[in-house]
C-alpha cells in the first residue's frame, strides 16, 4: 500500500450525513506520522494514526461534480519537533457525524516515505494532493504522486523565468552560436574585399590563443 487514502467508517459515516442533511466538511486537524499500519489492522476503524509526530494543515475542501479535492501539508514551522522523521502516515480529522471530532481519511506512504527536516536543520515542506470521489467508487486516492509534482502557479511562473532567462539552453545556444559564426564567416568571405592573408578565430578551443576573460565553453564564446 502506497500511496493510498482510505476513508474510516467515521468518514464514511460524516459523507451520509450530509448527504442527508447538507452541511459543509469541517476539518479540525491534521497530523503526521511515522507508524506503519500493520497487514491485519483495519483501516476502517481507525480513529488515530499509528504513531503522530507532528501538525499538519490542510487547505480547504473543493467540491467540483461528485469529488472533493483538498492538500494535505506538512511544513517544519507548524511542527517543535527536533529530529528528523519518515512520513509513512497523515490523517485527517473532522467533526464527524455525531458532532464530535473523528479522523476521517488516513493516508498510507509507507512504500515511498518523505523525510521531515525540522527547522534547525533547515526545514522543509511536504505536500500530498488528496481527490475523494462520491459514488459508486466512493473513497479517497492521492491525485497526483506525492513525491513528484507541482502546482499551476509554481509551473507557470517557473517557465516564465526561465523563458527570459539568457542562459538557459546553453547547448542549443552553442549551436546557435555556431550558426551564426558560420554564417558571418561566409557573409564576410562574399561580401569583404580581402588583400591580405586572411584568418578567423572561434572560441570552440583556445588552442593557440591568448585571451583575457572567463571561457564559456557551451555557447563557444568569452564572457568579460
Amino acid at each position: 500500500m502506497g500511496y493510498n487514502v482510505y476513508m474510516t467508517k467515521a468518514g464514511y459515516a460524516l459523507q451520509a450525513k450530509l448527504f442527508a442533511e447538507g452541511g459543509e466538511l469541517e476539518i479540525t486537524r491534521v497530523e503526521v506520522g511515522s507508524g506503519v499500519l500493520p497487514e491485519d489492522a483495519d483501516w476502517r476503524t481507525l480513529t488515530g494514526l499509528v504513531q503522530s509526530r507532528a501538525t499538519a494543515t490542510s487547505t480547504d475542501p473543493l467540491r467540483r461534480d461528485c469529488t472533493v479535492s483538498l492538500e494535505i501539508e506538512y511544513r517544519a514551522d507548524l511542527s517543535e519537533t527536533e529530529e528528523p522523521f519518515q512520513i509513512n502516515e497523515f490523517g485527517v480529522f473532522a467533526i464527524g457525524a455525531e458532532g464530535k471530532e473523528a479522523l476521517i481519511l488516513y493516508g498510507d506512504l509507507s512504500d515511498c516515505p518523505d523525510t521531515a527536516v525540522p527547522l534547525k536543520y533547515g526545514g522543509c515542506v511536504r505536500r500530498y494532493p488528496v481527490l475523494m470521489e462520491i459514488g459508486p467508487d466512493a473513497g479517497a486516492k492521492l491525485d497526483y504522486p506525492a513525491g513528484a509534482w507541482v502546482t499551476w502557479e509554481d509551473l507557470s511562473e517557473a517557465i516564465q523565468t526561465h523563458n527570459v532567462d539568457r542562459e538557459a539552453h546553453p547547448y542549443l545556444l552553442g549551436l546557435y552560436a555556431g550558426v551564426d559564426a558560420r554564417l558571418a564567416l561566409v557573409e564576410l568571405m562574399y561580401n569583404t574585399d580581402v588583400s591580405g592573408n586572411p584568418y578567423t578565430v572561434t572560441f570552440e578551443t583556445l588552442t593557440g590563443l591568448i585571451c583575457t576573460g572567463v571561457w564559456n565553453t557551451a555557447l563557444a564564446r568569452l564572457e568579460f
